[in-house]
């Protein structure tokens, strides 16, 4: 049977814990007693350190995957609490890369001087073999390459930022009752001087964790209302009686947990001058449901400004639709991977049916997301979807093509699916 990661384990007095030399795969809390540490340097044992409760020992071995610099002893009853490796494998692999390169550098460097003090400068205190010294030496260098990468994509990005590099491309969502751009969903992307065109999975996700996604995200917000703005102007030339088109963006978790959120969007909406109700916020199951008291709070606010709120990829997140009702929201877009295959497959034919049927009678908006084939625009306008979005009407496209497209649209031409900008 396995062991569970953390557990406890009682030493009487004068027990070895562990031997200098042995594979570390555990560190050790002293919960009650007390244990020294030492080492044999020359024939002759050197005290370390002598530990009480509530210190840590052995950690050295399980960060660097090195062998045991030193013994510890019982030195009366004692209880520790063994912290196994799997328990932080997954934390260190997440962990910051400059964080865990500094660690690691720093843990190889107390090691050489402890082995310089104490023992053959020219020889590591563990003994360790040739092989293992390499090992050690490239598993730091992993480290420290990784690190290098984030240090470089964070300065990129922070240049990118102060040289205009992101820009917005809009897909168009339609009315699949008539056929006419309803509104567009705004993408940013990046032109990268040395790496050209990147896509949202190329960064978004580091941009996320170091948190350049918050003046990211709010840049977005900012050219996706300059955009509006333009889109609506044309609308207007063309046919003043059309409904007014919207705009729709994607809010991360960051971004969502960002205590500025609301007044940072009213800032923006009130300096452009876009009527709010045209502004679509989209935001995942998972955002609402990992905090919901938090989210209530965060979606109140936006929801006071006028803004429409959007669950996007539904139906891959949480089981439980109870979040429909305890949150203001007003539209639901059905996921890709549903849509894509609902013509094909019975399953998913019945899940777009269903929730389908379930934002009827919430009152809700329906957006079928990955629209590819004509068959699947024909399912969706029978299952009475309001809105349709897929490359089968455009591939994300720069800001002129929408306007294009509107004048099209408005003026008599037939539209037809736009190649990408």
């Amino acid at each position: 049977m396995l062991r569970e990661s953390v557990y406890r384990e009682e030493y009487q007095p004068g027990t070895t814990v562990f031997r200098e030399g042995e594979p570390g795969a555990c560190a050790y809390v002293i919960e009650r007693g007390a244990v020294k540490l030492e080492t044999l340097r020359n024939g002759r044992r050197i005290a370390i350190a002598n530990l009480g409760e509530g210190q840590l020992f052995g950690e050295m071995a399980l960060i660097d995957s090195e062998v045991r610099s030193s013994s510890a002893v019982a030195v009366e009853e004692t209880v520790l609490v063994v912290i196994g490796l799997d328990q932080l494998r997954a934390k260190f692999e997440q962990a910051d890369p400059l964080l865990t390169f500094f660690m690691r550098n720093i843990l190889e460097r107390y090691r050489d001087t402890e082995s310089r003090l104490l023992g053959d400068p020219m020889k590591p205190a563990t003994d360790a073999p040739e092989e293992a010294m390499l090992g050690a030496g490239l598993t730091l260098n992993r480290h420290r390459e990784r690190a290098m990468r984030e240090l470089k994509m964070e300065e990129e990005i922070n240049q990118a930022l102060g040289r205009n590099e992101f820009a917005l491309y809009f897909q168009p969502i339609l009315d699949l009752k008539t056929g006419t751009t309803a509104g567009v969903e705004a993408l940013v992307r990046w032109h990268h001087p040395e790496r050209g065109l990147l896509y949202p999975a190329d960064f978004i996700a580091f941009a996320e964790t170091s948190g350049f996604i918050v003046p990211i995200g709010f840049w977005v917000l900012e050219q996706a209302c300059l955009a509006l703005h333009g889109f609506q102007a044309r609308l207007a030339e063309v046919n003043p009686a059309a409904p007014p088109l919207f705009m729709s963006f994607n809010l991360s978790s960051r971004q969502f947990s960002d205590i500025d959120l609301v007044r940072n969007i009213s800032n923006i909406i009130d300096s452009i001058g876009v009527n709010p109700e045209q502004i679509k916020m989209e935001i995942t199951e998972s955002l609402l449901m990992d905090n919901p008291a938090r989210a209530a709070v965060t979606l109140n606010g936006v929801k006071a400004l006028g803004l429409e709120v959007a669950i996007d990829d539904f139906g891959t997140g949480y089981s439980s639709l109870s979040y429909l009702h305890r949150f203001q929201i007003d539209t639901l877009k059905i996921d890709r991977s549903f849509v894509s295959t609902a013509t094909l497959n019975a399953g998913s034919m019945e899940v777009v049916r269903a929730v389908a049927g379930l934002a009827r009678n919430l009152g809700l908006d329906i957006v079928a997301e990955g629209l590819e084939q004509p068959e699947q625009v024909t399912l969706l306008r029978d299952l009475q979807c309001d809105y349709g979005q897929g490359y089968f009407f455009s591939e994300p496209v720069g800001p002129e093509c929408i306007l294009e497209r509107i004048s099209r649209e408005h003026g008599g031409g037939n539209v037809t699916p736009l190649a990408s900008a």
